[in-house]
């Protein structure tokens, strides 16, 4: 079946992680990302003509979301580094296919997609794969190629932001299902990275969480 093609767009075997062993109960808490996966569909503007490449794919969230709706792309790529919960995915459209990879070393050629998704994702990284992660978004991204992130949000209020800084100040370096919660405003390393930001929007339907649209210049 097309939408359950593998194949792996980084050098090496990545190592049995955290989320492997979450695999089985991942699809459980799905219900809690499905309001900012919507919002972040409606960001990206996926045209039917559009290369999609989905990286943090897990078991295909965004990608059930998108199969629902009429003017889905003809092709989509979802990478994820665990292949168990690659395993878990649903059947896709035909043309879609998943990969097993790294964010951070793709194989995929330069300038070969006209969106890029990374859906709670970020926020699970330490700056510096962060930083990688995006520098690959932007390298296999076509010139005014579009990236659209989901984060779990940074809240408004000071006094909480200070107290969750509290909470998960032991995490912030690690990565994993810990990190999961863990908030982050992706913007600053976004720009660092070149990218202009073109929206942002809260969803506070399951996590509370932060949907950022950017483009890629010329």
């Amino acid at each position: 079946m097309a939408g359950r093609a593998r194949a792996r767009l980084a050098g090496g075997a990545p190592p049995t992680s955290s989320w492997d062993r979450a695999a089985r109960f991942y699809d459980l808490q799905l219900w809690l990302e499905r309001a900012a996966l919507g919002v972040a569909i409606e960001m990206a503007e996926i045209g039917a003509d559009d290369r999609l490449l989905d990286v943090g794919a897990g078991t295909g969230g965004l990608l059930r979301e998108l199969a629902k709706r009429g003017a889905a792309p003809r092709d989509a790529i979802g990478v994820d580094v665990s292949p168990k919960m690659l395993a878990r995915a649903p059947a896709l459209p035909a043309g879609w296919r998943l990969a097993r990879g790294d964010a951070a070393q793709l194989r995929l050629p330069d300038r070969s997609f006209d969106v890029v998704t990374a859906t709670y994702l970020l926020h699970l990284l330490d700056p510096g794969k962060r930083a990688a992660v995006l520098t690959e978004a932007r390298r296999v991204l076509r010139s005014r190629g579009r990236l659209v992130v989901v984060t779990v949000a940074p809240p408004r209020s000071q006094m909480l932001a200070r107290t969750l800084d509290r909470v998960f100040r032991p995490t912030r370096a690690g990565s994993g299902v810990l990190a999961g919660l863990r908030p982050l405003d992706p913007r600053p390393d976004l720009e660092e990275a070149g990218f202009a930001v073109q929206g942002t929007r809260r969803s506070c339907r399951g996590y509370p969480s932060l949907i950022v649209a950017a483009r890629l210049g010329a």
